[in-house]
């Protein structure tokens, strides 16, 4: 079962994002707070897989969240609510950990799917959303998603970022020579790059790694 918790500032949104996940399998809604600090105080006393996470409330915003969650070093993973997909709160969610980041008119196939994706340790990232930030990263007119990166892939662009040749990281993953070489033209596909540089280049601006 993945639990859920919803924080926003607003009781009709909580209420109406409630309403979308109601009666889905394996997906429970165990908490509902009303700003950030009272979130904090939730996650200290429940077990939670997952938060919706307005980024924009009282007391403490999300972004306050996302630090204090990274601080207290939490087991939660994080979908940053908004009205509006400002490339710069997008990045900065991702800066500071968030797995996804949704608009607040989103359906309920894709609500359903972005809980359940970065619950198996993956990232969701509404296209509406990193279609703008992709493109406005790296000043190009790129209208797609970024990708659904998981945190195997994450591992392998760090690898990248640190130096890493094809044999070392796949010693530091324990996978072929093959299946490296595979999962590279993945990651290069996902971030509409065709090299190595270029991959850590863009990976670098999104903020998927530092």
């Amino acid at each position: 079962m993945i639990r859920v918790a919803i924080a926003d500032d607003h009781r009709i949104i909580r209420e109406g994002l409630s309403l979308l996940v109601e009666g889905t399998d394996q997906i429970e809604i165990v908490a509902h707070a009303s700003d950030g600090a009272e979130l904090i105080d939730i996650l200290s006393e429940t077990e939670v897989d997952v938060v919706l996470l307005d980024v924009r409330m009282p007391r403490m915003s999300g972004f306050d969240v996302l630090e204090q969650i990274g601080r207290l070093g939490l087991d939660v993973a994080v979908v940053m609510l908004s009205m509006y997909g400002d490339p710069v709160y997008v990045s900065r969610s991702i800066e500071l950990g968030a797995s996804g980041y949704l608009l607040k008119n989103v359906g309920q196939d894709e609500l359903v799917r972005a809980i359940r994706k970065v619950a198996e340790g993956k990232t969701y990232f509404q296209p509406e959303v990193s279609g703008p930030l992709f493109a406005r990263m790296i000043g190009t007119d790129a209208q797609g998603p970024v990708g659904e990166m998981t945190v195997e892939q994450m591992k392998i662009l760090q690898l990248l970022a640190d130096g890493a040749d094809n044999s070392e990281i796949a010693t530091s993953l324990s996978m072929s020579s093959a299946t490296t070489k595979a999962k590279l033209r993945a990651i290069y596909a996902s971030l509409g790059v065709q090299r190595r540089s270029e991959a850590v280049a863009v990976a670098m601006r999104l903020g998927l790694i530092s």
